[in-house]
């Protein structure tokens, strides 16, 4: 009889239904970032996805998506070129790059695609500079894991001096990339020019400090005058000497307040 009652009880609607779990509902926070994401997915279309499957000890890359050719598509457009030859050379250089194991796999390079797709390369240049910097990125925490798991003095000095070389390369990777977008163009301001009877003074602001006006003395020194402080803190007095007429080269030209003449002059 009791056994009964249980099986009752167990079998009873008020027993088996159990409460909705309730929805989640996203912060502020969260509801804005996912309209950036969202906004960034309309803006760039998505990297392209591949499977790597094997057949005894061959691999073959195969697309990722219902079309194969729209995921061709996908590829030539990340590394920015309509040559397909090109975008299949690179797809094969960035699988054997990608492989950090014994073998390669999806995961790894559908990442190294997603990393050359963020950096947004705009020409096959910059495409292929993307995934140089990509491989260096790899190489880098690989670098990293292995300095964690050292064992001796000489393991972590081989490690470190990796991880400094890697480091510094992806980082004059960057260098050369934004030089790359920006044309090698460099700016350089000129504030203001001072010219005097023996030298050209050229004063270039170099990001501090502000120009001082020199308030009409000569720049011909004097017997009786002090060393003072440099005309610019912060800027280079550069020296121009003036070439001869003659055009033979520089010639020095006279103190305009010469050793010979006395206070009042001569004549």
């Amino acid at each position: 009889m009791k056994r009964k009652t249980l099986r009752q009880a167990a079998d009873s609607p008020a027993a088996t239904e159990q409460p909705a779990p309730k929805a989640y509902e996203p912060t502020e926070h969260e509801r804005r970032a996912t309209q950036r994401v969202i906004d960034r997915g309309v803006q760039r279309p998505p990297p392209p996805k591949f499977k790597v499957t094997y057949h005894g000890v061959t691999s073959d890359i195969q697309a990722d998506h219902p079309e194969p050719a729209c995921n061709s598509i996908l590829l030539a457009d990340v590394l920015r070129t309509e040559n397909s030859v090109f975008a299949e050379g690179m797809l094969n250089q960035i699988a054997n790059a990608a492989q950090s194991g014994k073998v390669l796999t999806s995961r790894d390079l559908n990442f190294m695609l997603a990393t050359v797709h963020a950096i947004g390369p705009s020409d096959p240049t910059e495409a292929l500079l993307a995934t140089q910097m990509a491989a260096i990125h790899n190489a880098t925490l690989d670098a990293a894991r292995r300095l964690r798991h050292v064992e001796s003095i000489p393991q972590q000095d081989s490690a470190s001096n990796m991880l400094n070389k890697l480091a510094r390369t992806f980082a004059a990777q960057v260098e050369a990339l934004k030089r790359y977008r920006a044309g090698g163009e460099q700016k350089v301001t000129v504030q203001h020019v001072t010219v005097s009877a023996n030298q050209a003074v050229v004063g270039i602001n170099q990001g501090r400090g502000v120009p001082q006006k020199n308030g009409g003395q000569s720049h011909a020194p004097s017997e009786t005058s002090q060393p003072g402080p440099a005309l610019l803190g912060h800027e280079q007095a550069i020296p121009m000497p003036m070439p001869s007429a003659s055009g033979e080269g520089p010639i020095g030209v006279p103190n305009a307040r010469g050793a010979g003449r006395g206070a009042k002059g001569q004549g």
